[in-house]
């Protein structure tokens, strides 16, 4: 039977409307493959650069509310997304706005509170579609000085961590709730010291206990996040290097279920630079570490990549490389 020619004309105008709508530079920036239900977790960590104040003449991409957002639209095929640097208000909201909008019902956020002695926040978010179990907090006690490092010094904000427990679907948020968490993934994110070395060092330990307090032993644990530590192959060959020590300290945190650096699992010793403003070093300093329980069981890693998200704009969206990794949840026990 021949198809009418009115519905032909009409299949012909749907098929160019929609290419015509396709976003440009797909191929360039390829989506993480959809989800085929609970068992598939894709998370990301970026530093977005919408710094505070006076501060924010230093953001090395502008146009922050076109690349606010233009994040939005991006990451809103993850299941958890970790933010870095979002202290501004407009742009962090319209970012969060997005992701809102795409998500529905199904949004969730944590923010960086605002401090009460007048310093800018911390500058970090988790948002989720998946359900919220449990939130925490943590501002560092030490800052690098304003005095010494002027207007990008990180005393001016109450740096730290967010810690927020996700389930894997409404069940494990039920099971949860009547403490049985083990439906459930600790994800932290943090942004380290920037400026100065000794600073950091101390910053360590207090994210490491942070870990320590609110990671369930029965579920498996996520840190995330600007490190601002090496972790190129080069710095993880120098058994004293700084990132050995960090590392050593969340293992510490997570007695028989040391933290893995999902990028070298499945890249050995090349790639994962982060830092766009330092690529001749190839510096590697977002990183996603997981720990699965010491009992067994927890997520199994499948993919891991840099994208820089590329704009004809401005460029790329952020002075940094987001870190997305695709993860694989077994079927939960009956």
């Amino acid at each position: 039977m021949r198809r009418p020619k009115t519905a032909s004309l009409i299949l012909v105008v749907f098929v160019i409307g929609w290419l015509a709508a396709r976003p440009s530079g797909a191929e360039e920036t390829p989506a993480p493959s959809a989800a085929a239900g609970p068992e598939t977790l894709r998370i990301v960590t970026y530093n977005v650069q919408f710094l505070p104040g006076i501060a924010a003449i230093a953001n090395k991409r502008k146009e922050p509310l076109y690349r606010a957002k233009a994040i939005g639209e991006k990451l809103a095929a993850f299941d958890i997304v970790g933010l870095n640097e979002v202290f501004e208000r407009r742009p962090r909201e319209m970012l969060l706005a997005g992701l809102g909008a795409a998500w529905g019902d199904s949004y969730h956020d944590l923010v960086s509170p605002q401090p009460p002695d007048g310093r800018f926040n911390g500058g970090l978010a988790i948002a989720t579609r998946r359900p919220l179990v449990e939130t925490h907090t943590l501002t560092y006690t030490q800052g690098s000085s304003p005095k010494k490092y002027g207007v990008l010094a990180d005393g001016f904000a109450a740096k730290g961590a967010l810690h927020a427990r996700i389930a894997r679907d409404a069940e494990s948020a039920e099971r949860a709730a009547n403490g049985k968490p083990n439906g459930c993934v600790d994800v932290f994110i943090t942004h380290l010291e920037a400026r100065a070395d000794e600073i950091r060092e101390t910053q360590y330990p207090e994210l490491a206990d942070f870990i320590r307090q609110h990671a369930a032993p029965d579920c498996p644990a996520i840190v995330m996040g600007d490190f601002n530590t090496h972790g190129d192959a080069e710095d993880r060959a120098k058994d004293d290097a700084p990132y050995h020590r960090m590392k050593k300290l969340f293992d510490d945190a997570r007695a028989g279920a040391p933290f893995v650096d999902l990028w070298p699992k499945l890249h050995d010793s090349h790639g994962g630079t982060t830092n766009q403003e330092d690529v001749e070093r190839g510096s590697r300093i977002d990183m996603i570490f997981l720990s699965n329980p010491a009992a067994g069981g927890g997520l199994v890693l499948t993919a891991i990549r840099v994208n820089p998200y590329l704009d004809e704009k401005v460029g790329a969206l952020s002075d940094h490389s987001a870190v997305e990794a695709e993860l694989r949840w077994p079927a939960a026990a009956k």
